[in-house]
């Protein structure tokens, strides 16, 4: 089969052949027809976080992905060959075929393309368990999502609105519309003005998907006994109990029950993907370089939001 290979950190992504993965008892194997793009791919594949991000090379990415059920090992019940499916593995997915455990895959929604089920996995699961796992989040409370026009935080505002919370985000200014378009009450301009001094209200919890400053004048709109969750770096217990909230950063817990619920809220239009751009598999390298291009604080950047996909077949 073919797939994408990195052989040294910081390397080139190489497209070539590769064995066909075996599966075991408690496996199957998905003949994939989309992956998507992520920025942990990025980070890990330059080695700067190999203390705690460390992979085996050579490696193939790929966290995220659709297709459709190959073959099923002989312990495995959830599903049958000809099924389309949607989901996570710990990698390998930027190839032809995967082998990977049900636990982690559910069936792809009906109303959904190929392109648009592989990019919803990785994203709407990091939203889902960070707002309601770890952050507690209830109907008639107040969010502030940090991001809210990137990947994870489009869901986090979808998923917030339907949940029945008053949703605030930041966000370049020219994401306003689509962001008021998905959910979101207000939307505060980063660029323009500094939300812990427009913001006018405590909120109950915040999803913080910048880090940095960002994360640090968060504490100062939280209310007592509120949540702030984070995804780029720990959060500091000193500040937490200095103002009396709790704070955690998060990692994805993957799951077939909760990528089902995720599953149904699309199939009812709930909540809806965003593919920004679809390449071929072997122009991986392309897409990395967009993707990179996009999140480069010195460039322009190019595109407001949407997730990057690659078809496989």
């Amino acid at each position: 089969m073919k797939a994408v290979r990195l052989f040294e950190y910081g390397g080139q992504l190489v497209f070539n052949d590769v064995p066909t993965p075996t599966i075991a008892r408690d496996e199957i194997l998905v003949k994939i027809k989309s992956t998507a793009v992520n920025h942990l791919d990025l980070v890990k594949a330059s080695g700067m976080a190999r203390q705690i991000l460390p992979i085996d090379l050579p490696w193939v990415p790929g966290h995220e992905f659709s297709g459709v059920v190959e073959q099923i090992g002989g312990d495995v019940a959830a599903c049958a060959p000809g099924d389309a499916v949607f989901g996570t593995s710990e990698m390998g997915a930027y190839a032809e075929y995967l082998a990977v455990k049900p636990a982690t895959i559910a069936k792809k929604p009906s109303n959904l393309s190929f392109e648009e089920a592989a990019s919803v996995p990785v994203a709407s699961q990091t939203a889902w368990q960070g707002i309601f796992t770890h952050g507690h989040l209830e109907k008639g409370q107040t969010i502030l999502i940090h991001g809210g026009a990137g990947a994870v935080g489009a869901y986090a505002v979808q998923l917030a609105s339907h949940a029945g919370a008053n949703v605030i985000a930041t966000a370049s200014g020219n994401d306003e519309a689509y962001l008021n378009s998905i959910g979101a009450s207000r939307v505060i301009d980063y660029r323009a003005a500094q939300f812990e001094k427009v913001l006018g209200e405590k909120v109950d919890v915040v999803f913080d998907l910048v880090g940095g400053d960002t994360q640090k004048r968060s504490f100062l709109v939280l209310k007592e006994g509120g949540h702030l969750v984070a995804t780029t770096q720990p959060v500091s217990q000193e500040e937490t109990a200095r103002h009396r909230v709790s704070g955690a950063m998060m990692r994805l817990a993957p799951s077939a029950d909760g990528l089902g619920k995720i599953a149904r809220l699309l199939v009812e239009g709930t909540i809806r993907p965003d593919v920004a751009t679809v390449y071929a598999l072997q122009d991986a390298a392309r897409a990395w370089k967009d993707m990179a291009g996009n999140l480069s604080p010195s460039g322009a950047r190019r595109r407001a939001h949407g997730k990057i996909v690659l078809r496989v077949a």
